[in-house]
């Protein structure tokens, strides 16, 4: 049992829910909530007020804010709105710890420099990365690993519902005529909107078609200590079906999990996969959608940098 979780989500209702719409609050209380291991959907909940109801910027939020907050910002916050702590549960004497985890899942690697990491999995690709950087890296990724009439969403996060639709073609359209863009969406989708507070989506989870892949993202941690985390996890037989380094501070690897439909997503992915053990080694909780948008390998990221495509497995092709 995960005692920080079990104590968040006991203090969290005593907690104003004015500060929901305090910025400086919201944001401490969604980094304790993260670091304590309680859903997203709960945060998402708590946050929804009169005032903000934008569901992307929560998860924008989840995802993208870090820091050392943790069960005692909660208490901190409790004993200011309710005037006293509840009788909370103590953390048992021999609990989890995450990182001494990550630490001892890495410790074959510990010896490797980057660069020794990076050359090693490229060395262990089944797919022979031979080319330099670019168009290459997508286009080896979407014959690979989809089938041609897949329909794959390549283009921005923040795109309109026209430029969405747009931006969802099939494989063999993309092949075809390539268009890069810094982002795409790994699991095949319907092509058709659903409605999503109140306007269109092409990509919300709702629209996904095939649930193939979980994007997996470890970015509080050295660029360093993810590649050997990678390694160590292939030597596991992990079915990594590709990693592609961010063009920053991170490795994004897709995950080859073939659900059957969404039920199966939630049961196998989110609540086994990602909150039983990647959550708990630090990997970022706001990953588990299925609708997860990842980093578009061989493209120029905003800042210059490429986000290479550093190793690939035909063999787990989506089914």
């Amino acid at each position: 049992m995960n005692t920080d979780r079990q104590n968040a989500l006991r203090l969290l209702p005593l907690i104003n829910h004015q500060r929901a719409e305090e910025t400086a609050s919201w944001q401490s209380i969604c980094i304790a909530l993260k670091n304590c291991g309680v859903p997203y959907e709960i945060f998402e909940q708590w946050s929804l007020t009169g005032k903000y109801h934008d569901r992307n910027q929560i998860r924008r939020a989840w995802h993208n804010l870090h820091g050392r907050h943790t069960i005692g910002t909660l208490c901190h916050y409790v004993r200011q709105d309710s005037g006293r702590l509840p009788q909370l549960d103590q953390r048992p004497e021999h609990g989890f710890d995450g990182e001494t985890a990550f630490d001892t899942i890495i410790a074959p690697f510990s010896e490797y420099s980057e660069a020794d990491l990076d050359a090693e999995l490229w060395e262990r690709s089944p797919f022979r990365l031979n080319e330099e950087p670019g168009m290459f890296d997508l286009t080896s990724l979407l014959e690979m690993l989809y089938d041609p009439d897949d329909q794959i969403f390549i283009g921005q996060v923040r795109a309109d519902p026209e430029s969405q639709r747009r931006s969802i073609r099939t494989v063999r359209e993309h092949l075809r005529t390539p268009v890069m863009a810094e982002f795409f969406r790994p699991n095949p989708l319907t092509g058709t909107a659903i409605i999503r507070n109140g306007k269109p989506s092409y990509v919300s989870d709702g629209c996904v078609a095939g649930f193939r892949y979980a994007v997996v993202e470890f970015d509080g941690e050295s660029l360093r200590r993810q590649y050997a985390f990678y390694l160590a996890m292939l030597e596991k037989n992990f079915p990594i079906a590709a990693l592609t380094f961010s063009g920053n501070k991170s490795i994004h690897c897709l995950l080859a999990v073939n659900c059957v439909d969404a039920d199966e997503w939630k049961t196998k992915v989110e609540e086994q996969l990602f909150r039983n053990y990647l959550e708990p080694l630090g990997c970022d909780g706001a990953c588990k959608n299925e609708g997860r948008s990842s980093r578009t390998p061989g493209a120029i990221r905003s800042n210059g940098r490429c986000q290479r495509l550093l190793y690939l497995n035909p063999e787990l092709k989506g089914k």
